[in-house]
């Protein structure tokens, strides 16, 4: 029986696939991708909690020790009370982190002024971070 002649190139894509799957390749690195956001000094975790806070620009001075204490105007933005968690990161002039808390508790009464307050432990420090998320 001959070859029907539209197989023939069917069995050589085959062929060629089958010897294709052989050939030990080297996948390459998968590499980092740049966050094209800047870092910022305050970080708020979701939505929703950006939603129902307000926050002003942080307030920042030095005690005689050379401490960075810094002072976040916050309020909860709803009628609602609000349980909250923050943790503060300070930075050198490098960027370089000094020093992060753990995780602190704060409660934000309905629809009033507060402020969130912490400080360094290092007369380096001329930067900070503080993340902000629902408490857990």
């Amino acid at each position: 029986m001959p070859f029907d002649p539209f197989l023939r190139p069917l069995l050589g894509i085959a062929l060629l696939f089958s010897v294709a799957g052989c050939v030990d390749t080297v996948e390459p690195p998968i590499l980092a991708r740049q966050d094209p956001d800047a870092r910022e000094q305050i970080h708020i975790t979701s939505i929703d909690l950006r939603r129902h806070t307000a926050v002003d620009a942080p307030i920042l001075t030095r005690d005689d020790a050379g401490l960075l204490f810094v002072t976040v105007p916050v309020r909860a933005a709803t009628n609602l009370k609000l349980y909250v968690d923050y943790r503060a990161t300070f930075f050198d002039q490098t960027g370089e982190t000094l020093y992060q808390t753990g995780w602190l508790h704060k409660t934000l009464s309905p629809n009033t002024p507060d402020q969130i307050t912490f400080n360094s432990n290092s007369a380096r420090a001329v930067d900070f971070q503080m993340d902000l998320r629902y408490s857990e």
